[in-house]
């Protein structure tokens, strides 16, 4: 049986574990416990530094809260997602109105530019191209003021732990499974055979 790195919400908080076990262990309290502690408190503790202004980069709220997005995408759908990241994430952002309504633009624009470059996509749709603010929200330009995109996340993290705290006295476990199914799937130890197509130079 594969092991697995599973959260717990004891200490230690990360432990090797078979999946079978990690099923019987991991609960809506578990689930809950992890967004939480995990998420919105990582968002919260990295997001107060990166508006303080204090020796942060240009685009370090952007390269923070977008991974934060695709993750939380891959719980709230499931494991099952990997071929079409940026469909589920931008249906995640519609769902709880993350830069509502152009979401599949935003991240494409900026999750993907900074992906694969060092700053956001150039949209030709645009005559002034976009900005990136921490003070202000600009009027009819395209872009993002950090604030208001960071009480969007946490807002979006707020309303999936009340989604699981509904379906836990309905007891359907629907949204309970694909972040059961998620989790595990970020659990994956990487083993020496699982790099073979990308890292023949490395041993």
């Amino acid at each position: 049986m594969n092991k697995i790195v599973g959260y717990f919400s004891d200490k230690p908080t990360w432990k090797l574990v078979s999946e079978n076990d990690y099923r019987k262990k991991f609960s809506y309290s578990v689930a809950i416990h992890y967004l939480k502690h995990e998420i919105l408190g990582s968002v919260e503790r990295e997001m107060t530094f990166v508006q303080s202004g204090t020796a942060v980069g240009f685009y370090a709220g952007l390269r923070f809260l977008f991974p934060e997005i695709s993750h939380l995408a891959h719980l709230y759908y499931g494991r099952n997602w990997n071929d079409a990241e940026s469909r589920y994430a931008s249906r995640y952002m519609r769902k709880f109105k993350i830069l509502y309504p152009g979401c599949g633009l935003y991240y494409e624009a900026f999750r993907h530019g900074l992906m694969h470059s060092h700053h956001p996509k150039w949209l030709s749709v645009t005559k002034s191209g976009w900005y990136v603010s921490n003070v202000a929200k600009l009027a009819n330009i395209f872009g993002i003021f950090i604030p208001e995109f960071t009480n969007q996340v946490k807002a979006a993290i707020e309303m999936f732990i009340q989604e699981l705290e509904s379906e836990e006295r309905t007891k359907r476990r629907n949204r309970f499974n694909k972040f059961f199914d998620a989790l595990v799937d970020s659990g994956q130890v990487i083993e020496k055979k699982d790099l073979r197509g990308y890292a023949k130079y490395d041993s």
